[in-house]
């Protein structure tokens, strides 16, 4: 039975994530599933040759809690010499002034303080087979073609999703074996957001029907991004041989309407 760390590596190498090593900057919130990403990180550390550090964004948004947060992530570092970076931004205010959700502006802010710590080195975030499974029922219910099936992207520019592969219940039970704390958000055990009915309601009635409907659909994921590649790949090469005889619109009529409807 593969292992937590067996899926890391599953996703590292067949995503090239840490090819040619070097720096990574790991997200860390404080959560559980980024807790889990740091620790396994420095566990292949050495294997794949690169340096990992950490940043904390602090989104200034649930006052003594978010402070907790930041404090608890400063104290993990420390105890595992890891070098960490603290921002605090407020993402109230920038969301208003940008005329974006809450949720749409600490995602902003927190992706900018990524890349600004980065220096264009790699950033790992720590999204999981259970995130990837709720964003495609989500995107499902909103309407969506075959971009929006194949969930959250292992990887996009230099961003790296180690943890694509695994659940959130393995990411807890690999926490508990290695006897690591974490901090719980008080705003992920509400329902008050889409993507958190999806966890708590959606999820749960359907592994009613298939308890590894999140593994499922993880690999569902993985043979669609191979078909959108390939569909993706297909359309470029028909452009590129329309531009060079008939003109794009006339010349893509004989193509398939996969490739026409791109």
């Amino acid at each position: 039975m593969e292992t937590l760390l067996d899926k890391v590596k599953k996703a590292v190498d067949y995503y090239y994530m840490l090819d040619g090593g070097g720096k990574v900057v790991a997200g860390l919130s404080g959560g559980a599933d980024s807790v889990c990403l740091l620790r396994v990180l420095l566990m292949l550390e050495a294997e794949y040759g690169v340096n990992i550090s950490a940043v904390h964004v602090n989104h200034m948004l649930r006052g003594q809690e978010s402070d907790r947060d930041e404090m608890f992530c400063i104290d993990l570092c420390g105890r595992w010499n890891v070098p960490l970076e603290v921002k605090r931004v407020d993402a109230k205010a920038y969301a208003e002034e940008n005329s974006l959700s809450l949720e749409e502006g600490a995602r902003e802010v927190r992706y900018a303080v990524f890349q600004s710590v980065s220096s264009g080195g790699r950033i790992a975030t720590a999204h999981t087979a259970s995130d990837n499974a709720e964003t495609v029922i989500h995107n499902l219910t909103r309407g969506s073609g075959l971009k929006g099936l194949t969930g959250i992207p292992p990887v996009r520019d230099n961003i790296i999703r180690p943890l694509i592969f695994a659940t959130r219940n393995e990411v807890e039970d690999f926490l508990l074996k290695i006897g690591q704390d974490y901090v719980t958000d008080s705003t992920n055990l509400c329902d008050d957001y889409t993507r958190n009915k999806i966890r708590h309601q959606v999820i749960p009635a359907l592994c009613q029907i298939n308890p590894s409907v999140v593994n499922t659909i993880s690999s569902g994921i993985t043979a669609l991004e191979t078909d959108n590649s390939y569909i993706e790949q297909q359309t470029e090469l028909a452009f590129k041989e329309c531009k060079r005889e008939t003109g794009i619109l006339c010349g893509l009529n004989g193509y398939h309407k996969a490739i026409r409807c791109r």
